[in-house]
């Protein structure tokens, strides 16, 4: 029992820093390279482990053999774009400056109640609405509206606003944030002044969060909300 405990352990610890290692794309939508690398890393990690016959190596070597294949890959395609299309399709614009091209719809395989229900999720209700729609690598579809149907933007009405930028967490349960309180270039020492001038103890606030203009937003544990 303890064999397959260990066993275990070593490749979830192998199989999360090949993950690491191959990017932050493996961990979101799928292209076709990655499904297979990633269906495959699954079903080596799985045989060590059903069997501990099966020296741990057998499942380690080919790990380490498909890291290396899908960074040389992803190099090579880096640098050679028209190499990409062997390894994943092409993105395919189904709404092409405003018509729908039933062609490409037939040819993807989508029927118009998918189409309609993406173009829902993207806040779309009526397909006339719509500019652009294309079915992107990873099998997304990524919908445009077309500008009359577009909200007017601050600077389209003639407004002066200042970019607030994100929010970054900077208490969460009552502990400081310190990596998001460099990224706005605030010190420690600074973060307890602005909360002594409000009266507040950092240990007694649940989530206190500030975006780029300095604006806060705190939140107090339930036991010292006043």
């Amino acid at each position: 029992m303890l064999t397959i405990i260990i066993r275990t352990l070593l490749i979830y610890v192998i199989l999360i820093g090949t993950m690491r290692l191959m990017g932050k794309r493996q961990l979101g939508e799928l292209e076709i390279s990655d499904l297979v690398t990633t269906l495959l890393l699954s079903e080596i990690a799985a045989i060590p482990i059903e069997n501990q016959e099966i020296p741990i190596m057998y499942a380690v070597i080919p790990i380490i053999t498909l890291l290396t294949l899908e960074v040389i890959l992803s190099v090579i395609l880096m640098k050679c774009p028209k190499l990409k299309n062997l390894a994943s399709a092409r993105p395919n614009i189904i709404i092409n400056k405003g018509k729908l091209n039933q062609k490409e719809l037939t040819k993807i395989r989508i029927s118009l109640d998918e189409l309609i229900s993406e173009l829902r999720q993207s806040n779309i209700s009526d397909i006339s609405e719509v500019e652009y729609a294309i079915l992107e690598q990873n099998g997304k579809i990524t919908v445009i509206p077309k500008v009359s149907s577009k909200p007017p933007s601050a600077e389209q009405l003639g407004l002066d606003i200042d970019e607030p930028g994100i929010m970054h967490m900077i208490i969460a349960d009552g502990k400081i944030n310190s990596y998001n309180l460099k990224l706005l270039g605030i010190e420690k020492a600074s973060l307890y002044e602005m909360l002594e001038k409000k009266h507040l103890d950092p240990r007694h606030i649940f989530l206190l969060t500030m975006d780029d203009s300095g604006k806060m937003n705190i939140i107090m544990k339930e036991k010292f909300k006043k």
